[in-house]
């Protein structure tokens, strides 16, 4: 099993939550210091790889000439295979969409350089969509064609624009929540080539463990839910997921 987004840095004991019996798992950066982070899991975990990037909730250093540099230094490093994440959050009204647009563009930049995908953080003021239609105007202005739609929140524009880039459609455990119809019907016909699981650790953890703090182990119980609303077998979703992750991310 495959967990293509989850932050070790952040887990409660990031070596014991690096479960070895998962084949992989990404561990994304939020800021520079944290992306450092990541990287020096990957370099002593076997099974970890890392994205560096800078959240669009971080604003001040979003702006830093001397953050971003920082970033593009790591992302040069074999173990890093991802950029991001990057994206559009207008749930935390922390920075303006427009400065939010800049530094993705600058991520998705660095992506195109570096021949890597680029991880987009999506998320939404509750009742309004302005976060998910900035990124889906970014995705189509900025034209890279390997990404994921990190966490997805079911925005069927959204949705369109990734699918005609390329992008991969990577579901958290956000997916097995009673309230997520939207998303559930979504992860019923996204392209079995594009599909991604996901943790987010330590957040979202998926039902029945939603109540605790969430570890990269768990994307099994996401992705179980995912075969079931498919109407496929378990084996066969895990096959196909990692096959995507080792597509997307160049692993062995």
């Amino acid at each position: 099993m495959t967990d293509s987004h989850c932050h070790l840095d952040l887990c409660d004991d990031p070596l014991s939550a690096a479960d070895p019996d998962l084949a992989a798992i990404v561990t994304v950066g939020i800021t520079a210091v944290r992306s450092q982070t990541c990287l020096d899991l990957a370099r002593v975990l076997p099974n970890v790889w890392a994205a560096v990037g800078i959240h669009p909730n971080e604003s001040e250093e979003g702006a830093d000439l001397q953050a971003r540099n920082r970033v593009a230094s790591l992302a040069e490093e074999p173990e890093v295979v991802a950029i991001g994440e990057t994206g559009f959050d207008t749930h935390w009204d922390r920075q303006p969409l427009g400065a939010q647009e800049e530094l993705f563009q600058w991520h998705a930049g660095l992506a195109r350089a570096l021949d890597k995908p680029l991880i987009l953080h999506v998320r939404d003021r509750q009742g309004r969509d302005d976060a998910s239609s900035a990124a889906t105007r970014a995705i189509q202005r900025a034209g890279w064609h390997k990404g994921i739609l990190h966490c997805f929140n079911g925005h069927e524009e959204l949705l369109k624009a990734g699918l005609r880039l390329g992008w991969m459609v990577s579901f958290a455990g956000n997916l097995t929540y009673r309230s997520a119809t939207p998303i559930q019907e979504t992860a019923r016909r996204v392209p079995e080539d594009r599909l991604l699981v996901e943790t987010d650790s330590p957040y979202l953890s998926p039902h029945p463990k939603r109540e605790r703090r969430n570890i990269p182990a768990n994307v099994r119980l996401t992705a179980g839910f995912l075969a079931e609303l498919r109407g496929c077998p378990p084996d066969e979703l895990e096959s196909l997921t990692d096959a995507n992750a080792a597509r997307l991310f160049g692993l062995s």
